[in-house]
């Protein structure tokens, strides 16, 4: 069979040889493999990660680098529509993930699986500040988008091996704003998975903080489940009748009982209540709002800026409809 290797690197020139080389070893020891292709998707490092690739002379990897910082999920997208393997290996460039259990991967995949994914056996040597908010978030979105695919625990999820008709489903989504995990999970096919132990990075610092974490948690609901917008209406219409409840309060206090309710206060709390939810409200639907006015803006994922193996590295290769073509000027 033919592999590919998707690694998605940002500043990471002091690790990226080892994981390749690592790979590569990984890759030799097993025999069903005849060829294998590595791509380095360098997310505009401020390093020089790009040239310590290109520097590898080796035909079996390439490298293309973005004119702009455009986030994980959009490299290994980015790589994945470069691949032509039967099956496609995405795993990180910082030396965490451990290869060794590719083996087992493929094994899983010649039994029939589309998915692979490699989980980690435990989270306990994190701190719980971060391992008890990633089970809930991903527990949290499963329940939201409604996949079935509940068997598998992403939250100990690193890296995974996709079929090539998960390849080609990935493809042919052309949405912008998602979450690649979120994507994979909701595509189906039969998915399986393996565990293994996360090592330490041996260099440098995980780029991956809690705003990327808020990010991906955010695109994930909004690309893939309409709750949101359905509890806004519900808080909506729950907030209405409780109005219309208070003012028949204030009605009947008044006309039977001589007790008008004093006005400031109340006023004032009832003002910043209902500002509060009709506010949160309009965000929630702003959300969607700016979600839908980016995707019909069709403009491509990414741009490329250069990538090894051609002579022309300046000319931008750009993603429209599945397809890399290169730029040309209108003259």
């Amino acid at each position: 069979m033919n592999l590919s290797v998707v690694i998605p690197a940002y500043n990471e020139r002091d690790n990226i040889i080892g994981t390749v080389e690592e790979l590569l070893s990984v890759v030799g020891k097993i025999p069903d493999i005849d060829t294998v292709q590595i791509i380095v998707v360098d997310d505009h490092s401020s390093d020089n990660t790009f040239d310590v690739v290109s520097r590898m002379y080796d035909p079996r990897i390439a490298c293309l680098r973005f004119s702009r910082r455009s986030g994980s999920h959009t490299a290994l997208r980015a790589g994945i529509r470069e691949t032509n393997g039967d099956a496609v290996l995405c795993i990180s460039a910082d030396g965490q993930d451990d290869p060794r259990c590719l083996e087992e991967m493929l094994a899983r995949w010649r039994n029939g699986d589309n998915i692979i994914w490699a989980l980690r056996h435990d989270r306990n040597k994190e701190s719980a500040l971060i391992r008890l908010p990633a089970q809930i978030f991903y527990k949290t979105l499963f329940w939201l988008a409604g996949s079935g695919q509940r068997q598998v625990d992403l939250s100990r999820a690193d890296f995974y091996l996709l079929d090539r008709t998960v390849v080609d489903a990935i493809n042919s989504c052309r949405e912008r704003n998602t979450s690649l995990f979120g994507l994979i999970a909701w595509l189906g096919f039969k998915q399986g998975f393996v565990y293994y132990d996360r090592r330490q990075r041996v260099s440098g610092s995980s780029k991956w903080n809690f705003r990327s974490r808020i990010l991906l948690a955010k695109d994930w609901i909004v690309a893939f489940s309409g709750v949101p917008l359905r509890i806004a209406s519900s808080v909506g219409i729950l907030t209405a009748v409780s109005g219309i409840c208070y003012a028949i309060f204030v009605v009947v206090n008044k006309l039977f009982f001589g007790n008008p309710v004093p006005g400031w206060t109340s006023l004032i709390v009832l003002v910043l209540i209902l500002s509060g939810v009709q506010l949160t409200i309009l965000g929630i639907i702003g959300e969607y709002l700016w979600r839908n006015l980016d995707e019909a803006r069709s403009r491509p994922l990414f741009f490329i800026e250069k990538r090894t193996g051609h002579k022309d590295d300046s000319v931008p290769f750009v993603m429209e409809s599945g397809v890399a073509k290169k730029e040309r000027s209108l003259s």
